[in-house]
This record gives structure tokens, sequence and C-alpha cells, in this order.
């Protein structure tokens, strides 16, 4: 990204905020603007050039055994290429560490085979998106709850 200027920005770091979107912050070293942008991981997976650790996956890493990290860094890394996201957070390593994959809890299976036919492969590989955006190993009642009463405006726990 160019500043108006015409010098290039650097990325000086990216912060995960509660609301499930990231914080970047930019900065030009030759005329010293700076200015943050706040988005999905997705939407700021094009504003980076290369891959760029959030500070809490970064944390999570560093905590790994010396001999995993490396390790890890590598798995999580070459998972995030191949689906184009140069941006790696924590939902994103959870996700590179299932594989792409996610369970379902029995309760939540049980609960799924009550959606509708017409709708429920529509409902489950949004649950499971949303899991994996997540960084959860499974999708749960709470998770189903929570999608649906985004959906369809229904709070959580009315049936």
């Amino acid at each position: 990204m160019q500043c108006g200027c015409d010098f290039s920005l650097r990325i000086m770091g990216i912060e995960e905020l509660p609301s499930d979107s990231v914080f970047a912050k930019f900065h030009c070293d030759r005329c010293e603007f700076s200015f943050g942008a706040e988005g999905s991981a997705k939407e700021l997976d094009s504003m980076v050039s290369h891959t760029l650790w959030s500070d809490e996956a970064s944390y999570q890493l560093s905590r790994l055994p010396p001999y995993l990290l490396p390790l890890v860094r590598e798995e999580v890394e070459e998972f995030a290429s191949t689906r184009g996201q140069r941006v790696v957070t924590v939902a994103r390593v959870g996700s590179a560490r299932n594989k792409g994959m996610v369970e379902w809890s029995p309760d939540a299976e049980h609960r799924i085979n009550n959606v509708p036919s017409g709708i429920r492969a529509m409902a489950r590989i949004e649950l499971e998106r949303t899991a994996l955006d997540r960084g959860m190993p499974a999708v749960t009642v709470e998770l189903m709850e929570e999608v649906k009463a985004r959906y369809f405006g229904m709070a959580a726990g009315r049936a």
C-alpha cells in the first residue's frame, strides 16, 4: 500500500479485538503518517503483502515448547497460504491445527436433524464455517444458538 507521499506503508502489527475483528496499524517512514484499519482477518488479508501473525497468535505460539514452535509455525503458515490468508489470528491457528475440520458435539448433531431439510445443508455449512473461523474444535449447541440469533434475530434459548 502506498502513502499519499508515494512511499510504501509499513504494517506495524495486528491486534485481535473482542468482536472477532482485527485492528492493523500502518506507518509511513517518510512522512511519519500513521493510521489503523479495523475489519475481519479476511478483509485485511488483501492489505498485507506477507504472512503476519497477530500479537495474540504470536503470544500463543511463543508459549509452545521450543522444539514444537517451528513445526507449528510452518504448519499454520502453510495452511493459511493454501487458503490465500496472510493474517494469522488465534482462530486461524486453531483452524490450521484442526486441519480445517470441525467436529459436532452429540447434542448439536441431534439438534441439526431438527432443522428443516431444505435449509439443513446451508445451516451445517455456516455453523462449521463459524466454528472454524473462531478456531473451535466442535460445533456446540451454544454456537448454534448464537448463529440462530444472528441470522434470525431470535434471542438465545428461545425455540
